[in-house]
């Protein structure tokens, strides 16, 4: 059985009575421990769920918004080498045509997630590069914000 040497804080977690001295862990609950908690570079955190079991989460900081304007009709537009976790992207709201979203391939009408003018998409990628789109009408934008 592992003792631990320092506290072991969970924040958030009322124990009763409070932990004193070295706590004695089998490896069960080590284990069992590892899985219900996440480390934020800080402490270590409690990850909690709904009363039917689903994590709890919240969509990660925005970093940044930005428009892109197509220069002719059917102009695809790309994206730098930008780390990222999640990406919102949403057809501007006095366009007339759709404007095409894909990951990883040149978008098309056949291939691409339509969106016309207010529409949006939420989309969990690790880099902007991996995202494209096509505008149809030259002039035509598209707005998007991506997260941290």
């Amino acid at each position: 059985m592992s003792e631990i040497d320092m506290p072991f804080p969970l924040k958030g977690v009322p124990i009763k009575p409070e932990m004193k001295g070295r706590v004695k862990l089998d490896e069960v609950m080590i284990q069992t421990l590892s899985a219900l908690c996440g480390y934020d570079g800080e402490a270590r955190r409690l990850l909690t769920c709904s009363l039917n079991g689903s994590l709890n989460t919240v969509s990660p900081a925005i970093d940044l918004f930005g428009h892109e304007t197509g220069s002719g009709a059917n102009d695809v537009i790309t994206f730098g080498d930008i780390p990222t976790t999640e990406v919102i992207i949403r057809g501007h709201p006095d366009n007339t045509g759709l404007v095409w979203v894909t990951k990883g391939v040149a978008p098309t009408a056949n291939n691409a997630w339509p969106l016309a003018g207010n529409d949006h998409i939420i989309l969990s990628v690790n880099n902007m590069r991996d995202l494209q789109v096509l505008i149809v009408v030259s002039g035509e934008k598209v707005i998007w914000g991506r997260t941290v």
